[in-house]
């Protein structure tokens, strides 16, 4: 044979037995196959979870996706060669593995590997299960929190007696590995291309060959191929395809052969392109804008800030959150520099020493609202202790679900400016207050968000809120409601469910934040924003359902019912590990703490600037609803001192199940007690918590014998039963905004009536298309029972209507019927009822549809036939209000223990401001030129003052608060009765506030802890007091020259206004060091003064004023109107004995308010002075 033919058999051998090699490789070897290995942190967190025969453990994993080949598990011991049994099953409870397995060698602790082998589905929910060891192991545990898996929730661990107990806050370390493989058919398809690539290399060998060609070229090709079928063996060639950016590389290789007999080398240099190998999850939580389009931006490429785009906000100090900053409408503030937005904080130091902050708030309410969409801010914040620069979104129209936080809040950045390299984004809901939170915090060598811009947005869907930083999500949140404590929740998803506008500010210090010191630096910082864009889709699908919560599992105590763990102190547990004990530090604390002899000790060098910067917790308590539990410590210091105790919710807004109370520690070991009652729903992870950051002592303290013991359980199973809503109402859903399609609790009774609720731009009104054929035989009927109305109670039914001009709605209650004629428009109805000693269904309320048409019924109310609702405090809160604003600190209970029902606050701050702790009863009607008297019982364990009123609703009226009646009271240690008899001269309001409020009243703030506690509200209607006639020349007023003290009279300093006042030698002093904003910001009242219609008066005093100024006198009505007064100018240093005559022309009043105001006054210049005040008389004179 030719030479060259045989040298060409030769290499078409190897040709296909290469080719062979490479197919079974690529078939049933699978090198196309490749493997992910998913890991997560895996630092133990110093916890563990032994089993032993008897228990196992099991733990919820989401699957990657692919075909899972191994888990991996952290053990405490080295159980290699012994076996367990491993279980999986997916989310419908079917196993998809079980077998007993005899564990590879390991080096304990660490990880053993179980091969499992069975296909997942991305994103599916499995559970692994543990049991049956044959020797007793430890898992390793880290904090959920931190783990990096895809772990949902927390492991569980089921002993013996078979209670399966969530282990809170831990998940066991684990690996997953998961092979990539390839279909039958792609394997299929790459052998044949192998088989045919080899078919062709023959050929074209053989048929050179036989031509007598030299095939050194040849063979070197071919070599080359081979080569490079070596290199098709890196098995991760083919994981994740590339499908954006890529990168080229060449790679050149170099292999010495022999050809010929000749030793030569074979170079071969291959240029390929890679992709950045991103995983599927990285992919899904990457920013997209597909099928979004863009709506609105703002690019401040101008010179001054688009007023037609944005609101400026004008906002005092001390507004909200305890921030410094006065939010106002200035270029040093907020201006537009190099196409960027700047909102500039300013520091001012006036001549005194005093300091002051101004900076810029901006918004687009009104003028751009949306709802859903993506929200989108590239910016750069300021670095410095104190910023807190925010982009946020607020709800349009509060009153569509209440005041915040029952309207909703989205923040999609807010970044301390003491750290910035951490983002903030929450969103805000519910009643009582709930958030939900998460973070980004840049890595080292990633500088900060202070460094450079950064692009934030949040991707507001129905049903689910995701969030941003440069494209990635940090944060993602489906759960959330809104409700108001005693009436129903809105239907999901409000309420995030109405138009939102957006937020650009910069707050200088607050009580999350913290303040500024001397390290914060004012002259560079700034706030800038590149843009603002904002894109929506073209629709939205809002037919979404709320995300079911699993009931938490609640863990038994100890032998001796004691839920404290190691509350003896006997085992010296590590204080930071995250388990039993915990002890904290923030916001300026140092201090330490040791277990030892039984007790700990707890030594505290700074106390910082907050209740928990020292700071000693245990969480993992199981608080049950409606159950009684007592707290019970032994404690004692060095020295005298405080601290305080508290069971909160950290899963719950950190709620107050044992509100904050103060602990006065001695020298001597004491015992202390304390109990509470369970009104929320169940919870896993109370916490309890001893405090003891800012105080004024810093004396070590020592602390043992820790318990809490649950003392009784109540029934909370008859809960369902229909009872008064908070707000007085005993028709449950009657504004058509809960549960399924809007209409839980309502019966509909209809052949082919279309009935829905309309959308939230109609107000959510129930329609009802009644079809031909309807009839009185035939009708509609929208029907409610078992409501909770109370046999001869007499009752008042309201509703709205609307329908076909000529028809009627029946309506039916206690056995009596009414008919609503419709005349085409929306129109109130009220029918007023008793309630029958006995009668079947009268506790029904029923609606009946006669005729066909199209009807609207809303607003269905059945309220006690009273003026004030449970003004006895017997059915708890219901009907009220309780209100405590986030700078004021209280807590609130109906006390039945001590009292006969009656309204208890405990008040530790009063915040800054009267309205800050209120009680609150809406909807009292009060009838235009009726009068009344209103009472109450009210005391105080602390002498203070009290403010009561019934007003205008300011949230339905454009923020018009007008006081219909307003008192000021003092009191005392013991129940006093109060009482205001008034007319109401205004229009009739059926929609009046009764508020008592307890913050700052009279401007002055307290932080001592205090109790209040108020009964016996009533209002009811009287005939018109006959009035005495006051003699002419008798002076009117109470104690009008001072002799008394301050008896008789109001200091009312409200912020931002700043006085030091005292009665003292028959005289009022205002030692005036801030005059505020308003005349009123400082005032000196008499009130419960009888003007006289068509009688005249002389009013005189005696005033003066250390700097020239002038000061204001009024007589004014409950409701502000001026029955007479005068501007009174002041000259620097001089007494001024003032005179003023005049006539009453208006109805007579027998509340009225005798004010002199020594705030700012408009217009002038108005310095701060001390101003005296003295001898006053008022008389009538004719």
């Amino acid at each position: 044979m030719n030479r060259k033919l045989k040298k060409s058999r030769a290499i078409e051998y190897i040709v296909l037995c290469y080719a062979a090699v490479l197919i079974l490789l690529a078939g049933p070897l699978g090198i196309f196959d490749g493997t992910r290995q998913i890991t997560g942190n895996e630092t133990p967190a110093g916890t563990s979870q032994l089993i032993d025969q008897d228990s196992r453990i099991q733990q919820v994993f989401i699957a990657d996706g692919g075909y899972l080949e191994k888990i991996s598990i952290y053990a405490m011991e080295d159980l290699s060669r012994k076996v367990i049994n491993l279980t999986i099953s997916d989310e419908l409870g079917e196993t998809v593995f079980s077998r007993n397995v005899a564990l590879d060698a390991y080096e304990a602790p660490g990880f053993f590997t179980v091969p499992v082998e069975f296909q997942t589905v991305r994103g599916r929910a499995y559970v692994w299960q543990i049991s049956h060891p044959e020797k007793p192991i430890s898992f390793g545990c880290q904090n959920t929190a931190e783990s990096g898996l895809g772990i949902y929730g927390n492991y569980y661990y089921v002993g013996s007696d078979q209670s399966n107990q969530e282990q809170v806050g831990n998940n066991i370390i684990m690996r997953f590995q998961y092979e990539d493989k390839w279909s039958p058919g792609k394997k299929a398809a790459a052998a044949a291309m192998i088989a045919l690539l080899a078919g062709f290399l023959i050929l074209l060998v053989e048929n050179s060959a036989r031509k007598k060609k030299k095939g050194k070229e040849i063979c070197s090709l071919l070599l080359s191929v081979v080569l490079l079928g070596g290199l098709v063996q890196n098995r991760g060639l083919f994981v994740y395809a590339a499908e954006s950016e890529t990168e080229q590389k060449t790679v050149t290789l170099n292999r010495e052969i022999t050809v010929d007999g000749k030793q030569v080398i074979l170079s071969v240099k291959v240029t390929y392109k890679v992709s950045p190998v991103k995983t599927p999850d990285e992919e899904e939580n990457r920013l997209s804008y597909e099928g979004y389009n863009l709506k609105w931006q703002d690019e401040f490429d101008g010179t001054v800030l688009n007023r037609e785009d944005w609101n400026v906000e004008l906002h005092a100090p001390g507004w909200v959150n305890a921030e410094l900053q006065e939010y106002v409408d200035s270029e040093e503030n907020i201006y537009l520099k190099d196409g960027k937005l700047v909102l500039k904080p300013i520091k001012t130091v006036n001549e005194d020493g005093e300091v002051s902050y101004t900076s810029g708030r901006i918004n687009t309410q009104n003028k751009h609202n949306f709802k859903y969409g993506i929200f989108e801010a590239r910016v750069k914040v300021p670095e410095g202790k104190g910023y807190l620069p925010a982009f946020w979104l607020m709800a349009a129209d509060e009153n569509q679900y209440g005041q915040w936080p029952r309207c909703g809040e989205i923040d999609i950045m807010e970044i301390h400016g003491s750290d910035t390299s951490k983002n903030y984004g929450t969103i805000h809901y519910g009643n009582p207050h709930k958030e939900s939170q998460g973070s980004y915090q840049l890595n080292e060598g990633e500088g900060t968000y202070a460094d450079d811009y950064h692009t934030f947005a949040v991707e507001w869907l129905p049903g689910r809120i995701n969030w941003y930083m440069d494209g990635k999500m940090f944060h993602t949140e489906n759960n959330w409601y809104s409700r108001t404590e005693g009436q129903g929740e809105i239907t999901y998803p409000a309420p995030f469910d109405q138009e939102f506008y957006m937020i650009l500010n910069l707050a200088v210090g607050g009580s999350w934040v913290g303040y500024p010191d001397e390290t914060t630096d004012f002259e560079n910082a700034a706030y800038e924003v590149d843009y603002v864009r904002v894109y929506q889709k073209d629709s939205y699908d809002e037919n979404v359902s709320k995300p079911e919560t699993p009931k938490p599992v609640l863990r038994d105590p100890d032998e001796e019912g004691n839920y404290i763990i190691n509350g003896d102190f006997t085992v010296a547990e590590d204080l930071e590990d995250g388990k039993d004990w915990e002890f904290l530090t923030a916001l300026g604390g140092e201090a330490t703490a040791e277990i030892k002899d039984g007790r700990i000790l707890i030594k505290t060098g700074n106390a910082g600037t907050a209740d928990y910067s020292v700071q000693l917790v245990q969480p993992n308590l199981p608080i049950q609803k409606g159950g009684t539990y007592q707290v019970s410590f032994d404690a004692w210091a060095d020295e005298a001192r405080t601290m305080s105790v508290a069971l909160t919710a950290p899963d719950n807004s950190y709620v107050r199940y044992l509100p904050d109370t103060t602990v006065g520690l001695t020298s001597e070991k004491q015992t202390y007690t304390y109990e509470f009652t369970m009104t929320q729903n169940d919870d896993a992870n109370g916490r309890m918590e001893f405090n003891l950051g800012n105080t004024a002592s810093t004396a070590n303290v020592y602390i043992t014998n820790v318990t809490l013991k649950k003392t009784a359980q109540a029934d909370v199973s008859t809960e369902d039963k229909k009872t008064v809503r908070s707000d007085g109402n005993y028709v449950y859903n009657g504004s058509f905004q809960e549960g399924a399609n809007r209409l839980e609790y309502w019966e509909i009774a209809s052949d082919n009536a279309e009935v829905a609720v309309t959308g939230l731009e109609d107000g959510r009104r129930l329609k009802v298309t009644a079809p031909e054929g309807t009839t009185p035989e035939h009708p509609v009927v929208i029907s409610q029972s078992e409501l909770a109305m109370i046999a001869g109670a007499e009752y008042a039914m309201s509703f709205e209507a609307q329908g076909d001009a000529g028809k009627s709605i029946q309506a039916t209650v206690a056995g009596q019927s009414f008919d609503a004629a419709v005349s085409g428009e929306k129109a109130s109805y009220l029918y007023k009822f008793a309630m029958p000693a006995v009668g079947e269904g009268n506790n029904n309320l029923v609606f009946t549809i006669s005729q066909p048409g199209t009807y609207y019924l809303d607003e269905i109310r059945i309220v006690e036939d009273v003026l004030i609702k449970n003004g006895s405090f017997n059915a708890g809160f219901a009907g009220y209000e309780p209100y405590v604003d986030g700078t004021a600190k209280a807590s609130y209970t109906v006390d039945s223990l001590t009292e006969e029902n009656a309204a208890s606050y405990t008040i530790e701050n009063t915040g800054d401001a009267d309205w800050k702790i209120q009680l609150k009863q809406n909807n009292v009607e009060l009838e235009q030129g009726q009068w009344y008297r209103l009472t109450l019982d009210a005391k105080s364990n602390i002498e203070r003052k009290l403010m009561f009123a019934i007003q205008r609703d300011g949230s339905r009226h454009n923020d018009d608060w007008t006081p219909y009646t307003q008192v000021t009271v003092d009191l005392t240690n013991d129940y006093q009765t109060f009482k205001s008899e008034f007319q109401m001269k205004e229009p009739t309001d059926p929609e009046s506030v009764l508020s008592i409020s307890m913050g700052a009243v009279g401007g002055t703030q307290i932080t001592n802890q205090h109790q209040i506690v108020i009964d016996n509200i009533n209002l009811e209607k009287i005939d018109a007091p006959a009035i005495e006639e006051k003699p002419a020349g008798e002076n009117i007023l109470k104690n009008p020259d001072f002799s008394a003290r301050a008896d008789g009279w109001e200091n009312a300093v409200t912020a931002p206004g700043e006085a030091a006042v005292s009665f003292e030698e028959n005289k009022a002093v205002y030692n005036i060091a801030n005059v505020g904003t308003a005349d009123w910001n400082v005032q000196l009242k008499q009130n419960g003064i009888t003007l006289e219609q068509g009688s005249t008066y002389k009013v005189a005093f005696k005033a003066h004023s250390t700097l020239g100024r002038t000061i204001k006198l009024a007589f004014l009505t409950a409701s502000y109107d001026w029955y007479g007064g005068a501007d009174i100018s002041l000259t620097e240093n001089e007494t001024k004995e003032v005179e003023l005559e005049f006539a009453v022309d208006k109805d007579t009043d027998t509340n009225m308010t005798m004010v002199v105001s020594m705030g700012v006054i408009e217009g002038q210049e108005t310095p701060t002075s001390t101003v005296t005040l003295s001898d006053f008389s008022l008389v009538k004179i004719s």
